[in-house]
């Protein structure tokens, strides 16, 4: 794992495949990566997280 998994789960927001924080925090998890919930607990990162999937999805429809 290369990269932090801050940067992973920016990365899958971004992707538009996710629809909830949730699934981002399990899809990390089964990839190995550890402390899951502890950092996606974050109010603010979790904001984050779901305006960039909104954008996605929206790119995606458009």
């Amino acid at each position: 794992m290369s990269k932090s998994i801050i940067e992973r789960g920016l990365e899958l927001a971004n992707s538009g495949a996710y629809r909830r924080v949730e699934e981002i925090e399990r899809e990390v998890s089964f990839e190995g990566y550890t402390n899951a919930a502890q950092h996606f607990s974050a109010p603010t990162f979790r904001k984050q997280l779901r305006g960039l999937m909104q954008s996605a999805r929206a790119a995606r429809a458009a």
